[in-house]
């Protein structure tokens, strides 16, 4: 429940009005607050219901950014972190596991030829061209 700004009066509002009904201090900035926070909320809610969560997320973010302790956007922001911080360790998971198949086969997910195998052809070509070079040196 939003108080009046006015220090000598601090009472609760009972209703979002321009005015105090006690003090008579003008509200209008506050009340242009709410209402800005109230659009961006709903903004964000119908494009969540619309399926586009990168622009629902945003606003969301627009929210706390002026409002930090704002329930609805720290829970539609908070699910959708905890979201991601699931789906990078499964997909974690995932590579982790990719890899170790990948060796067990002998060749990784590219087709690439392992390192053993590279390394002995390069063993054979070394020995092949010493041998060349010392049959070509005893003519």
């Amino acid at each position: 429940m939003l108080t009046c700004p006015n220090p000598s009066c601090n009472k609760p509002l009972p209703a979002l009005s321009r005015m105090c009904s006690y003090c008579q201090a003008d509200l209008s900035l506050l009340v242009d607050y709410v209402d800005q926070l109230d659009d961006a909320l709903a903004r964000a809610e119908e494009w969540t219901r619309a399926g586009a969560l990168g622009k629902a997320v945003w606003a969301y973010l627009e929210v706390l950014e002026v409002d930090p302790d704002n329930v609805r956007a720290r829970a539609q922001v908070g699910q959708v972190a905890t979201a991601v911080r699931v789906f990078d360790q499964v997909a974690q998971g995932r590579r982790w596991q990719n890899r170790l198949r990948s060796r067990e086969s002998g060749a990784d997910e590219r087709g690439r030829v392992p390192g053993w195998l590279k390394a002995a052809l390069l063993v054979l070509l070394v020995i092949a061209a010493f041998l060349l070079g010392y049959q070509w040196g005893m003519e």
